[in-house]
């Protein structure tokens, strides 16, 4: 991902407490068009520290007539906020392990709230020399003139689909996905992933799991494209509250950072069809998922 250097830097104040620790994205109104295709949406955990927390529930694979099972697999944004009664609601799911993939930076600023009895691996998807959250905590920290000179005239839209093709392209980035895929295909019960806002990274570990489960794509989109609508009123409340501090005067600069849209899965798919040829090929010779550990991943997630 080429990104420069020079928007490294150190979270503080009040960028880290606005963005680090407040889920964001896009309202739909800022979104693409979301794909004429219907498909079932998760079952939400009902988590409002955590509102993009869902399972795939509902959406069908092809070749046979099954579907993803409820509570079988979940995925969401980050869990620092979690209360107590929150963290009953993951027990009472039966999830038994979490997979973050939030970078130390992330982690460290923001640590998950978990119940004691389920356990956490951390599977961090970042660029040390180009750190998604570090670069978008730096725009909003230094101000409209930084954001105007990082994120206009287009470069934050270019930013995203670049990030998105990083995610196929790394190596480590690669290895971490990969090892997600077999976590839950070891795991003795439902397992949930995420990262911040439970889009980018989450969304496009939820199109590999989702891809390797045999869903449509247009379903795999439509899942995607949900979290605009889990977290518009988050992201309204974080978008008045900056432009009410002065830290941002053009919302408009923000929003295809904070946002998710279809150009920028597309940017993972076109990345996959380039490198692989196919996203069995990707999943294969890119993520090392052998056959076995597909027919586990569909014996365990997908039901009729």
């Amino acid at each position: 991902m080429t990104i420069s250097r020079a928007v490294r830097g150190t979270l503080t104040g009040v960028a880290a407490a606005l963005i680090a620790i407040t889920p964001i994205a896009v309202t739909p109104a800022f979104a693409a068009p979301v794909p004429v295709l219907q498909s079932p949406k998760g079952v939400s955990l009902d988590l409002p520290t955590a509102p993009n927390a869902r399972d795939l529930s509902g959406i069908p694979t092809q070749g046979g007539g099954g579907k993803v099972k409820a509570g079988s697999v979940y995925r969401t944004d980050a869990l620092n906020k979690l209360s107590e009664a929150e963290q009953q609601q993951l027990v009472s799911a039966g999830i038994v392990e979490i997979i973050d993939f939030r970078s130390p930076t992330e982690r460290g600023q923001n640590p998950d709230k978990l119940p004691a009895s389920i356990p956490e691996k951390s599977l961090p998807v970042y660029d040390p020399n180009n750190d998604f959250y570090l670069f978008f905590a730096k725009a909003v920290q230094g101000g409209p003139a930084l954001q105007q000179q990082l994120l206009g005239d287009g470069k934050g839209r270019q930013f995203m689909i670049d990030y998105y093709k990083w995610m196929v392209t790394d190596s480590a980035a690669r290895g971490q996905f990969s090892a997600a895929l077999k976590e839950i295909a070891a795991a003795n019960g439902p397992v949930l992933y995420h990262c911040t806002a439970g889009k980018d990274r989450t969304g496009w570990m939820s199109a590999i799991l989702l891809s390797a489960l045999g869903a449509p794509k247009g379903q795999i989109y439509n899942n995607y494209l949900e979290s605009n609508d889990n977290l518009a009123a988050a992201n309204k409340a974080t978008l008045d509250g900056l432009v009410a501090s002065g830290r941002v005067t053009d919302p408009s600069l923000l929003e295809p950072v904070l946002g998710v849209d279809r150009a920028f899965l597309d940017s993972s798919f076109d990345a996959v069809q380039a490198n692989y040829g196919s996203m069995d090929n990707f999943l294969s010779q890119g993520l090392g998922i052998d056959d076995a550990t597909i027919a586990t991943l569909k014996s365990k997630l997908v039901g009729k």
